[in-house]
């Protein structure tokens, strides 16, 4: 398999897999498996995620741990991601596409070239809304709260008025997308352009 590993301290929350995270790595090691090294305490819990690099692959794995003393590896129960209703009553569509004209960021701060585009989304009532994506391409979404910044794609990424972004999983794919929303009232979509200075020729610098 084409494994993907965590290291979280304390807790591992999978409702939003960036908090508490230490480190995480791919495919640094040999045949597409995750390596990567920490300094680890004593006395502290340490949760290690292992998962895929892409959704439904099952397989065995095997972990191996080099240091100063030996580590204690257990098996552990995460709480479910909890699934929160929400309304159908009302919803609303967009429609775009991603070009060769589209701007570009580093979206996983390894690979460049990803088209994107941002979508300001203004909010009229508090509640739960579901995004949902229709396109022929793979695509790839974040939700911001306040401003996208592509210089740090991890600044601001959170589940008035919000950001969000469509671009897709592999660099270099263009396609038309879709979008439809649901939930207690009309979501307005936008689409706008980030600064040409702040996403054109620069090189990435990724902080988390």
């Amino acid at each position: 398999m084409d494994t993907y590993g965590s290291v979280y301290k304390e807790y591992f929350n999978p409702s939003n897999p960036m908090e508490n995270r230490l480190v995480d790595d791919d495919e640094s090691g040999q045949q597409h498996q995750f390596i990567f090294t920490i300094a680890l305490e004593t006395n502290i819990t340490y949760i290690l995620i292992v998962t895929t690099s892409s959704s439904n692959p099952t397989g065995a794995f095997s972990i191996f741990v080099s240091g100063p003393d030996n580590v204690d590896l257990k098996t552990i129960s995460s709480p479910s991601i909890i699934q929160v209703q929400y309304s159908l009553a009302i919803q609303s569509n967009y429609s775009s596409e991603l070009t060769t004209n589209s701007q570009t960021y580093s979206r996983d701060c390894r690979k460049s070239n990803y088209y994107y585009q941002a979508i300001r989304m203004h909010v009229v009532e508090t509640g739960y809304y579901a995004l949902i994506s229709n396109s022929n391409m793979n695509t790839f979404g974040n939700i911001y709260e306040h401003d996208f910044n592509p210089m740090n794609p991890f600044d601001n990424l959170l589940p008035q008025d919000y950001r969000s972004l469509v671009t897709t999983s592999s660099p270099n794919i263009t396609g038309k997308f879709s979008i439809l929303t649901s939930g207690p009232n009309v979501i307005t979509l936008n689409a706008y352009n980030i600064s040409s200075a702040s996403t054109s020729n620069f090189t990435t610098l990724c902080g988390m």
